[in-house]
């Protein structure tokens, strides 16, 4: 059995990530800061801006980390950046909203990482 609570239930896990993937859904940290988010799912794992999922509430304060409803899509880099902090502290410091009527702004993601952890 796993420790990781992530991977206790393994199949589970692959279904949310694929269920996410294939919606095709921006990095909700980089709208939150006003970027566009667009994420490039063909990088590979690993990768700076490859395709991370990430839980709203963090699993170390509780959160499932294979409900639908407790997942969103990130950067790898931004799910880094995030760390443990809630949604309303990444808020508070993006001045933003996790609004999906938000319409994107035009600017890239070029830049994202020194916006966030510069």
């Amino acid at each position: 059995m796993s420790s990781n609570p992530r991977y206790a239930n393994y199949q589970a896990r692959v279904n949310v990530r694929r269920w996410l993937k294939a919606q095709g859904r921006p990095c909700w940290i980089c709208r939150a800061f006003g970027r566009t988010g667009t994420i490039d799912y063909s990088l590979p794992a690993g990768h700076p801006y490859s395709f991370e999922v990430d839980e709203l509430v963090p699993v170390s304060l509780g959160g499932s980390p294979t409900s639908r409803s407790n997942v969103d899509a990130t950067h790898r880099c931004c799910n880094q950046w995030r760390g443990n902090k809630t949604v309303e502290q990444v808020l508070r410091m993006a001045g933003g909203t996790r609004s999906e009527s938000t319409p994107p702004p035009t600017e890239s993601v070029s830049g994202v990482t020194s916006g966030l952890l510069g």
